[in-house]
């Protein structure tokens, strides 16, 4: 989708009402480990990609695109932006998707995720620095 713009952002103002939009039983952290990228239309935020960054990888902690903005891209760009910031860091990547969130799983999958355990979810995982 066009004119979608995404970048970091600190304004926890913007990330709490995106989150909470989006997962209304979830509360945004905002710990230095967290760092936030935010998609917008104008001035409009459509979508967000939530990280925790660890010492030696990144948590993909969350995604959410809002119901009409879905199926256009954004996601796809959203992971595409976590996927080249981790490169920089060089850390690997990991994120849990539950079993039947087949959406989810397809995108990881179409974006180089590979599964690496089985519980109640599934643990993903991009390798980006062996």
């Amino acid at each position: 989708m066009r004119n979608i713009f995404i970048k970091k952002s600190t304004n926890e103002k913007r990330i709490f009402m995106i989150v909470t939009e989006l997962f209304p039983t979830v509360s945004p952290s905002f710990s230095e480990n967290d760092l936030y990228f935010l998609a917008s239309k104008g001035q409009e935020v459509v979508g967000f990609a939530h990280l925790i960054l660890l010492e030696d990888r990144v948590l993909f902690q969350g995604l959410g695109v809002k119901e009409g903005y879905r199926n256009k891209g954004i996601g796809g760009r959203l992971v595409d932006t976590v996927v080249n910031f981790s490169e920089k860091l060089c850390k690997n990547i990991y994120l849990k998707v539950k079993p039947t969130n087949v959406e989810a799983l397809n995108l990881y999958a179409k974006k180089g995720f590979t599964i690496k355990k089985l519980r109640n979810s599934y643990i993903l995982q991009r390798n980006l620095c062996t």
